[in-house]
């Protein structure tokens, strides 16, 4: 009797002990869980584990916090990355935003233009990670929202422009020669989808837009359409002063300063109508035979022919820009004078800045620019003076009337 007493007492221990067990657990898991914050969200097919919540709280220096997005569907699926619900003005934090998915490996820019990266294409039951680092350096706590939705592309503008013209599959020249007669608009395959661009002396790739006439450059794969101003900006600027040669971070330059008070003057009121979208600043290298650094484009443009569309160097994420000297050749410039293409500017006093870097030598960087007689040219030094010519891109749920010829230009319509 005693001892079927004993052993009921050494249950009744046991029992009591695994209760408290599983509290303490409990209490355990709900306090990691709540400092975390975890909370995932699916949506029409994609799952977004946001491992620190949507809700996100910056104190001044530096946030980082991470995110990952699932496709759960048998087919291709597109996703923007913004942020919303932010509490103060935050018009001098930056971010930088990096991913083990190749097309956005890494994305800088300023926070409060609250696009991140628009139409990312993610394959079938594919993952990407992305970690957002948040730099405050000058302001007080503000929270925001981080927000991953699926997009349904509206691709009117982009639509109207490929049904006004005949879609040519390869290039009528050589891009080591001048395109100078009007070649269309022209296809070209990229990894998630077409890229059509425009070549040689085209007339119907006019744009009304903002009191200003842009020309088309290109509709991009996520069916945005890049413009540039189809004149420059009225004062000649230096890409880096002298007080910066050297500096190749290009949102910290003198000519990116020029575009942003540029923006502020005559876009600031379209803002809906532009995306915030990837530039690229191509800064990957190579060592010449003297030891000095050359650029992938100056071998790319300069010796191989071979323009590009795909970035191999940072992509900044920004509503205004610079062409890129690739975009340029792809429009019809060579090194020879070229006043039979879209992008040549007639009686125009000195050449205009493409973002392309090709040389560094003695710590100064040489850039690529088009002269005043349409030709490229290479090894122009950062601090010498050029004209600006604004690039942006119009957003895919803009809307378009007109047929693009200069006396019925395109007119954007915002839905």
């Amino acid at each position: 009797m005693r001892i079927k007493y004993k052993v009921s007492l050494v249950i009744l221990a046991i029992l009591i002990l695994g209760l408290v067990g599983i509290e303490i657990n409990y209490q355990a898991y709900q306090k990691n869980n709540d400092d975390l914050s975890a909370f995932i969200k699916v949506e029409e097919g994609l799952s977004i584990n946001y491992l620190n919540g949507k809700s996100i709280e910056v104190k001044k220096g530096e946030k980082s916090v991470s995110f990952s997005v699932t496709n759960q569907l048998d087919e291709v699926l597109y996703y923007n990355i913004e942020i919303a619900k932010i509490s103060k003005d935050i018009s001098n934090v930056s971010y930088r935003l990096s991913s083990d998915n190749p097309k956005v490996s890494e994305a800088i820019g300023n926070l409060e233009q609250k696009s991140l990266v628009s139409r990312i294409a993610i394959n079938p039951l594919e993952t990407h990670r992305y970690t957002l680092e948040v730099i405050n350096s000058n302001m007080d706590d503000f929270n925001f929202e981080l927000d991953v939705a699926v997009e349904e592309v509206d691709n009117s503008f982009a639509n109207n422009i490929l049904n006004n013209n005949v879609i040519k599959e390869s290039a009528a020249t050589a891009f080591n020669v001048s395109a100078t007669t009007n070649e269309g608009l022209i296809k070209q395959s990229a990894e998630h989808g077409d890229i059509y661009y425009f070549r040689g002396s085209v007339d119907n790739n006019y744009v009304s837009f903002a009191n200003n006439i842009w020309r088309i450059v290109k509709i991009n794969e996520d069916k945005t359409v890049k413009l540039v101003l189809d004149k420059t900006t009225e004062n000649l600027a230096q890409m880096n002063t002298t007080e910066m040669v050297g500096n190749i971070d290009f949102l910290s330059s003198n000519i990116f300063q020029n575009l942003n008070n540029w923006y502020d003057l005559y876009l600031k009121e379209y803002d809906d109508y532009i995306a915030g979208t990837y530039y690229c600043f191509d800064n990957s290298v190579t060592t010449n035979s003297l030891g000095n650094i050359d650029y992938l484009a100056n071998t790319r443009l300069f010796i191989d022919y071979m323009p590009t569309n795909t970035c191999s160097g940072i992509n900044i994420s920004s509503k205004i820009a610079l062409l890129t000297a690739d975009e340029v050749v792809m429009a019809g410039a060579s090194v020879a004078e070229n006043k039979n293409y879209y992008l040549y500017l007639n009686d125009l006093q000195a050449s205009w800045w493409t973002m392309t870097p090709n040389k560094k030598e003695n710590n100064t960087i040489s850039y690529i620019t088009v002269n005043k007689d349409g030709a490229l040219v290479k090894d122009v030094l950062e601090d010498s003076t050029a004209f600006i010519r604004p690039t942006i891109t119009i957003g895919r749920k803009v809307k378009s009337t007109g047929t693009g010829v200069v006396d019925d230009p395109y007119v954007l319509n915002w839905p």
